[in-house]
């Protein structure tokens, strides 16, 4: 069984999770889960996930701005000044890829947080450069003393066999 699970998650929020106290102020930068959604429950029910999150999007922006307007526009987050932007984004509240995290604050049950480390971010990452390695060896491969290398040796050049690698390259 893998330690990973889907789920939605939001940012921890002091006016709405609760003020903590300077020892733990390392929470307020984490991922809170809103909900987890099993595997089965994500085949079945696609199209019904993709409006509970869109609804969530919505609901959690109203709730914002009703927040904003009582607070006299101050500061929503401690120490994320665009927390607005990012709650706001219709990618925040998007089903996961995470590593669930307990962490307790105190000795009683209510002292403890469900944190998620989102996984689904460097998924993308190697996307995105997989993609720009792909673009690149197409084009090299539509250049023309290429594509004469290959109907001569049969191969292509060795400059059109750009390597696969998620460090830096040059």
């Amino acid at each position: 069984m893998s330690n990973y699970k889907l789920a939605i998650l939001e940012p921890y929020m002091p006016l709405k999770h609760g003020i903590l106290a300077k020892q733990n102020h390392h929470l307020y930068g984490h991922y809170m889960i809103l909900d987890t959604i099993k595997l089965q429950e994500f085949y079945e029910n696609v199209d019904e996930l993709n409006t509970e999150t869109k609804n969530i999007n919505r609901m959690y922006n109203e709730n914002l701005n009703k927040m904003e307007y009582e607070m006299n526009n101050t500061q929503l987050h401690p120490f994320i000044r665009n927390y607005r932007n990012i709650v706001g984004n219709s990618k925040q509240f998007a089903i996961q890829i995470i590593a669930p995290l307990s962490v307790s604050i105190g000795e009683n049950e209510w002292d403890t947080y469900s944190l998620g480390i989102n996984k689904t971010h460097w998924i993308r990452l190697i996307q995105r450069r997989w993609r720009k390695i792909q673009e690149k060896r197409l084009q090299s491969r539509k250049n023309f003393d290429n594509m004469k290398y290959k109907e001569i040796h049969g191969t292509w050049p060795p400059q059109c066999n750009i390597k696969f690698t998620l460090g830096l390259s040059l």
